[in-house]
């Protein structure tokens, strides 16, 4: 028979027998190791980890911490790649906007939008050089995005000039106004009648009368009728500050105000106004100076073969 223990109970002054005395020991043991423990894993956090429970967590950091400046390290040369990439579209800018007729970007402009105010990154890492290569990463990314937000900005400029220069291209006077042999050029004359020593300010294609007549460029026409020694006359404005004069005709197929199209048939030629003999007077004018039509001739090209390569470029297409 085993022991049997008591305990004094105050308030009745008797003593009562404890009772499964085992068990209650054991949970008192249990208790006392748990608080142990809980205490040493404490103690040891703020201790800096002495009796070395974080050496796995420690480790596993580390090899982390490693993979992480790898990957920085490629990172680095990635953006190596992209920067060469972007100083090469940088160049190619250059002639591009060469190509549309847009100047250059000012080379002090660009420093000033790809330079801008070069930030100071600071991590406060333990790892001096995985601080050192976050910082280098940070910094070459606003640097590219300088460059791109440049590069953007220049590209939507080339293709509003490229747009732009579409229309241009239509509407400037590049063909022969019809098939006939040059007899007068532009520059200073004797004139035929006048026996005077006057400007030219076109040139003349001598024709039968009442052969075709046809719009050199895209453009509005701004004037149809009789003006002095001009005879019949009709006035193209072709935007972009250039206006072509067709005189001496015969007759007249467009209205003032109505839309052509370079190639359409706008008169017959003939010999109205002051002439000696039938052809067709030229001019072509740039804000308000006469130029040379000569110079704006493309090839000589005549309207037929225009519009034979205006059908040929029409076929590729399709």
């Amino acid at each position: 028979m085993g022991r049997k223990f008591f305990y004094l109970d105050t308030e009745n002054l008797s003593f009562n027998e404890i009772k499964n005395i085992q068990i209650k020991f054991l949970i008192f043991v249990l208790l006392i190791v748990v608080f142990s423990l809980g205490f040493l894993f404490v103690l040891n956090y703020f201790m800096g980890d002495i009796l070395g429970f974080g050496k796995v967590r420690a480790e596993k950091l580390e090899l982390e911490n490693n993979l992480l400046k790898n990957q920085l390290k490629v990172l680095r040369e990635k953006f190596n790649q992209v920067e060469s990439i972007v100083a090469k579209l940088l160049e190619q800018d250059r002639e591009l906007r060469l190509a549309v007729d847009l100047k250059p970007i000012d080379d002090d402009i660009k420093k000033v939008a790809v330079g801008g105010v070069e930030e100071k990154y600071e991590f406060n890492l333990s790892d001096e050089e995985a601080g050192k290569l976050l910082a280098e990463s940070f910094a070459k990314i606003d640097k590219l995005e300088r460059e791109l937000r440049l590069q953007q900005k220049s590209y939507e400029e080339i293709y509003r000039q490229y747009r732009i220069n579409q229309e241009k291209f239509k509407r400037i006077p590049a063909i022969l106004p019809l098939k006939g042999s040059l007899t007068s050029k532009f520059g200073y004359r004797k004139h035929p009648i006048l026996g005077i020593w006057a400007m030219h300010e076109g040139v003349d294609l001598v024709v039968d009368v009442g052969t075709p007549v046809y719009a050199t460029g895209d453009g509005v026409v701004s004037y149809v009728g009789y003006r002095g020694r001009y005879g019949l006359l009709v006035e193209i404005d072709h935007g972009f500050g250039y206006v072509a004069l067709y005189a001496h005709l015969l007759k007249a197929f467009v209205r003032e105000g109505q839309k052509v199209k370079r190639g359409d048939r706008i008169a017959l030629s003939g010999a109205t106004g002051l002439v000696t003999a039938p052809h067709l007077h030229y001019e072509v004018w740039k804000d308000g100076i006469p130029q040379n039509p000569l110079n704006y001739f493309f090839e000589e090209v005549e309207p037929d073969k225009y519009k034979e390569l205006v059908q040929e470029a029409s076929n590729k297409s399709n």
